[in-house]
């Protein structure tokens, strides 16, 4: 079933740590530093901001990448940008 329940605006920043925070918690991933999100001009998927960048740190990308494949869509479904954001 596919929930309708509209999503809590949160602010880049702490849309930011949050995925930081998923990121890290996957293993050979600790070491990720940084994740950018940007605000999207029109909603894709319904989500109105999209991952921009990351750094890996010294973790390896090869890692990294599908576990953000799995985490970005999860928490766009959850969160918007806020407005102020």
């Amino acid at each position: 079933m596919i929930s309708t329940a509209p999503r809590q605006a949160l602010t880049r920043s702490k849309l930011e740590a949050m995925i930081l925070e998923f990121l890290q918690a996957y293993p050979h991933c600790r070491e990720a530093t940084a994740v950018i999100i940007r605000r999207l001009e029109s909603r894709e998927n319904g989500a109105n901001w999209t991952l921009e960048s990351y750094d890996s740190g010294r973790a390896q990308r090869e890692h990294c990448d599908p576990a953000l494949k799995l985490i970005v869509p999860i928490v766009q479904h959850h969160f918007d940008m806020a407005a102020d954001g």
